[in-house]
Order: C-alpha cells, then sequence, then structure tokens
C-alpha cells in the first residue's frame, strides 16, 4: 500500500480517524509550507516520533504547476468567478475563522471574530508558500483574495496569510494535493467524510466545473478503493471508543508485529487493485459502495472470523481456563503481584508438589497451543486485524496475568 497523504489542513481534525490511518497505513505524509509552524497534540506526537508514521512534505515541488491552473481559470473564467467569490466587500477584520470547505458545505467557523464575504460567507486562509507569488497578486488585483495579518485557526502570526472564499479554498487545496500525491505517489486521505476527494487530475477545466456547478467528477474518479478497503477492514475489529485508546497500545502493535501489518497492507492493496478490475468504472456509488463492503467481508471479515473460531477451538481462551481444572491457582494478591513486577518463575514457585507438576505441564500444552496459534495468525493477511482487535481492547486483571505469563513464555498474540 502506498504512502498516504493528508488533506486539506496541516493539523489533523479527528484524533480517532488517524489512530485508525496509523493502522492501515503505512505511512502518512501532509503538506507543510516552508515556514509554517506546527502544533500537535501529544497523540499525533507520539505516533510521528514513536513510529514515525506521520511525516510534513514541503509542497514546493507542486506549487509552481497548481498555481499556472489557476492563473489559466482565472484567465479564462475570471468574470464568473467573481460573481461567485468576490470578496472585495469583506469587513476589515484582522483575522480568518473559517475552514476550506467542499462546495455546498458550510464552512467550519472558529472564534469569535469572522471576515465576511458580501454575502455573509466567512473566509478561509491560505498560507503563502502554497502558491506562487503571482498567483497571491492575480487573486488580489481580481477581487477574488485579500491580505490578512494572522489565521485564528491555526493561531500563528507573522507572515501576511490570504483570505479566500473557502469554497476556492477547497478546490484549490484538493488540487495541490493532488499534484503533489501524483508526483510522490503518494495517496490522497482525508478525514472530512462530507469532503470531495483529491484524487483523479485537477486541472483549470476541473477546477471551473467544481466552482461554477457545471460538471461534477464520476464517482470511480472520486474514490479512491485501497484506502476504502484499508478503514472498512479495519473499522471491523476496532473498539467503540477509539478516541480513548492510548496511543502507545497502536505503536506497540505496529512495531511488535511490523511484518503481520506488511502482510495485511499488501493483502488490502490485491483486494483494492481487483476492485479496480473488476468494477473500477462503476459511476453508480452506490453501487460501487456494495462492490466495496462485499469485498471486504469476504477477504477480511470472514477471515477474522475464522480465526477467532480456530483460536478458541484451540482453547486458547486463557491460560487460567486451561490449567485451573489441574490445580489450585495461588491467591489474587500473588497474582496481581505477578503482574508488577514479581518474575513467572517465581509464581510457578509458589505451586509445588502435584499442583505444580500439572501446572507445569498445562503450561507446556496452553503455550504449545499457543505458538501453533500465533503462527497460523501470521499466516493469515487477516491476522494483523485479530492482534488489533486483541491489543486495542481493554484488558481485565485476569487478561494482565494471562498475558505477562504468555510474554515470559515467548507466546500469544
Amino acid at each position: 500500500m502506498s504512502i498516504g497523504l493528508y488533506y486539506p489542513y496541516v493539523h489533523f481534525r479527528d484524533l480517532a480517524w488517524i489512530k485508525a490511518a496509523a493502522l492501515f497505513m503505512p505511512r502518512l505524509a501532509r503538506i507543510v509550507p516552508q515556514g509554517f509552524r506546527v502544533s500537535d497534540p501529544d497523540d499525533v506526537r507520539a505516533l510521528r516520533d514513536g513510529l514515525g508514521f506521520v511525516e510534513d512534505f514541503d509542497p514546493a515541488d507542486a506549487v509552481e504547476a497548481v498555481s499556472q491552473h489557476m492563473l489559466l481559470l482565472i484567465d479564462r473564467r475570471g468574470d464568473d468567478l467573481r460573481r461567485r467569490f468576490d470578496v472585495r466587500d469583506a469587513v476589515v477584520a484582522d483575522l480568518v475563522n473559517a475552514e476550506p470547505s467542499p462546495p455546498g458545505i458550510p464552512a467550519p467557523m472558529y472564534g469569535t471574530q469572522h471576515r465576511f464575504t458580501s454575502d455573509g460567507r466567512p473566509l478561509a486562509g491560505l498560507y503563502p508558500g502554497e502558491m506562487t507569488e503571482e498567483l497571491r497578486r492575480i487573486l488580489q488585483a481580481n477581487g477574488l483574495a485579500r491580505p490578512v495579518v494572522r489565521n485564528a485557526v491555526s493561531g500563528q502570526s507573522g507572515p501576511e496569510w490570504v483570505g479566500i472564499d473557502p469554497t476556492l479554498a477547497w478546490v484549490y487545496k484538493c488540487a495541490l494535493t493532488s499534484e503533489l500525491a501524483n508526483r510522490a505517489s503518494f495517496t490522497p486521505l482525508t478525514d472530512q467524510v462530507a469532503a470531495l476527494t483529491a484524487a483523479g487530475t485537477w486541472n483549470a477545466d476541473r477546477m471551473a466545473a467544481v466552482l461554477l456547478g457545471e460538471a461534477t467528477a464520476s464517482a470511480h474518479e472520486q474514490e479512491d478503493l485501497t484506502a476504502r478497503v484499508g478503514v472498512l477492514s479495519v473499522q471491523y475489529v476496532l473498539p467503540a471508543r477509539l478516541r480513548d485508546v492510548p496511543v502507545d497500545k497502536i505503536v506497540e502493535l505496529r512495531t511488535r508485529y511490523e511484518a503481520d501489518f506488511r502482510a495485511f497492507s499488501d493483502s488490502v492493496e490485491r483486494t483494492a487493485n481487483t476492485l479496480k478490475d473488476s468494477v473500477g468504472d462503476i459511476e453508480n456509488r452506490r453501487a460501487l459502495e456494495m462492490h466495496l463492503r462485499d469485498a471486504v467481508h469476504r477477504d477480511f471479515e470472514i477471515q477474522v472470523d475464522e480465526l477467532r473460531k480456530m483460536m478458541n477451538g484451540m482453547g486458547l481462551q486463557t491460560i487460567t481456563t486451561a490449567a485451573g481444572t489441574n490445580f489450585e491457582m495461588p491467591s489474587s494478591m500473588a497474582l496481581f503481584s505477578a503482574t508488577t513486577g514479581v518474575a513467572v518463575g517465581s509464581t510457578m514457585g509458589m505451586l509445588t508438589g502435584a499442583a505444580g507438576t500439572a501446572a507445569v505441564a498445562a503450561f507446556g500444552i496452553v503455550t504449545g497451543a499457543r505458538r501453533q496459534g500465533d503462527e497460523a495468525v501470521s499466516a493469515n493477511p487477516a491476522g494483523f486485524l485479530l492482534r488489533v482487535e486483541r491489543g486495542l481492547r481493554p484488558v481485565t486483571l485476569w487478561g494482565r496475568v494471562n498475558m505477562a505469563l504468555r510474554r515470559s513464555i515467548g507466546a500469544g498474540i
């Protein structure tokens, strides 16, 4: 699977989304123009620093090409653009409090001060490094942009930002994302559910079609099937409140099971490629979604269900279940101490005589079964999903005991 390219913002808007993305994308780039100061929350920093998952990417190589597309559009359709996106009558203010927003979608607002266009729409802000100086000058000369001192969304002051209609800003950001993705072989990804995707070719004609409502891109041009397959397959095993799952667990899963993750990513790519070959030209979005969900069910959900049955059939529910009928386990305090620093050998030393012998035998049986199960999970491309399911669920006291014992003997998922 290729590296993802986040858009249309620099800062991630949905922490649960980026946690999920880290479970199906190898890495995630984002557009950060030179001079832009990033301010990430702790979870994003952990994914960036602990896993190398997030990487900032300067769009300088793509800026010239996209700016030329926009300049050509202004030259051809300047009057039409001004009728829709003229900002010369905007209320004077120093703050831009809106995000770039797709056509027909209200722009998200921040703060209490706004700069409005004449019909009451807020203005979004583009960083100077996202376009050429020539484009900034032409936009302002045509009344399609105004200089602003500070952007309230990012909280940054310093260079003069470009105040622009949210829809015009969105289309430009999509075009910039697409150009950079094509040059670097990245896959555009967004956490904005209602967003028009940046996939496909963006030029002056497509910009005009989207901005002026003359046409829409076809369904297969708007959808990246690889990302959709990855999202849907991971959703099948994610906990309900992924936002509350410690990001360290995700870093550990990716680090500990890197080979399994790569096998899963390759399987996602294969499923997506099969879909592209068989139904990729379908323009009916609902029909395409039906084919997509059926493929994910066949290639991933059924496989995870079979792995669950296999693990349970091998008697791998818990170590205590397998051994409990043969001997009396230590007290709760003794078990708890085993999870807080006491070596497993010390715990095993508590079990003496026939009970101890039975316990060791039970451990041998369970350990062998768990290793067989672990090998079976690794051999299945969907096995990483089962590791995600078990690795992110809440851990009980008995679960912590079993985990400590399994790790001490090199077994377990």
